[in-house]
């Protein structure tokens, strides 16, 4: 009996020996491969960092980001209020300078043309002094040398003048004289279009375009009683070359005045056109000229 329990002894510190023995390498195995599981993750983690780009690769470089943007943006906003204030006091003067402004839409009276014939030629038309469709009563004629109309008489006084700046070496060529009523009110209809498009109102968007174009029948075009003059030898602006010195000069010689000067556009309501000489006849011209007043002014019909 007591060599059966001395056995039975023995073998349970074997069993318990072996269960030990497993428990400690099945422990050790776990953390082995605990530990390369660590190692890959980190290696892998490296490798990601290492393809990532260089904007992203520091914390520092995308907090100075932000205020970088928005300085951008201060300094863009802060160009379009400097366009949109300079813009906005453009306007501002040339519709506090300008007459066109307050009458485009209605004109103060309309001109029967040709009402009298001894004083056609000082006729005033513009924004608030307007004929009708009058191309049908016109007596029109070519400028010689090239594809402008005019009235027949101030025709004949342009060619006259061409020819006498032609020979100081200056040529006049010209560029606009006649325009029919109906292609008037297509272009004025043009700048119109453009300035709505711009989000301006019905009222300001005429306004605006009548200091660029004159609204149909408020035209000297309409009547062939003006020509625009180009220089076929430059492309400098106008009121720099040698062809508008010459004007300045002897234009008057001819019956031709400078119809908007530059300081005058608060009366004509148009901007400074160096180009656009208006026919007043040769005995109207040099007193014109030597008053310094524009056509408005010198008429009393401001």
């Amino acid at each position: 009996m007591k060599k059966s329990n001395k056995s039975f002894t023995v073998s349970m510190v074997i069993l318990f020996a072996a269960v030990l023995a497993a428990t400690l390498i099945l422990l050790v195995h776990f953390k082995i491969g605990t530990s390369n599981n660590k190692n890959n993750d980190t290696s892998d983690v490296s490798a990601q960092m290492s393809e990532a780009p260089e904007s992203f690769s520091s914390s520092d470089e995308k907090e100075t980001e932000p205020p970088l943007i928005e300085q951008k943006t201060e300094e863009k906003t802060e160009e379009k209020t400097e366009e949109k204030t300079e813009e906005k006091t453009e306007n501002d003067t040339a519709k506090s300078k300008t007459t066109a402004a307050s009458s485009i839409a209605q004109p103060r009276s309309e001109v029967n043309f040709p009402s009298d014939t001894s004083s056609w030629e000082l006729i005033l038309v513009n924004a608030t002094h307007r004929v009708g469709n009058v191309d049908s009563r016109l007596n029109l004629s070519y400028v010689a040398g090239s594809g402008e109309r005019m009235d027949s008489r101030a025709a004949a006084a342009y060619e006259k003048m061409y020819s006498a700046a032609a020979n100081d070496g200056i040529y006049l060529t010209p560029c606009s004289g006649y325009r029919s009523y109906s292609t008037q009110e297509r272009l004025f209809n043009e700048f119109v279009n453009d300035y709505l498009s711009s989000g301006y109102s019905r009222a300001e968007a005429e306004s605006k375009a009548a200091t660029r174009r004159m609204p149909a029948g408020s035209s000297e075009h309409n009547l062939g009683i003006c020509m625009d003059i180009i220089c076929a030898s430059s492309s400098a602006n106008f009121q720099n070359t040698s062809e508008y010195a010459w004007l300045k000069k002897n234009a008057d010689k001819y019956g031709f005045i400078e119809r908007y000067p530059e300081n005058k556009a608060g009366v004509t309501g148009v901007k400074f056109e160096p180009w656009h000489w208006r026919y007043v006849g040769a005995e109207n011209a040099p007193s014109i000229k030597a008053s310094g007043l524009c056509l408005e002014e010198y008429l009393g019909q401001t």
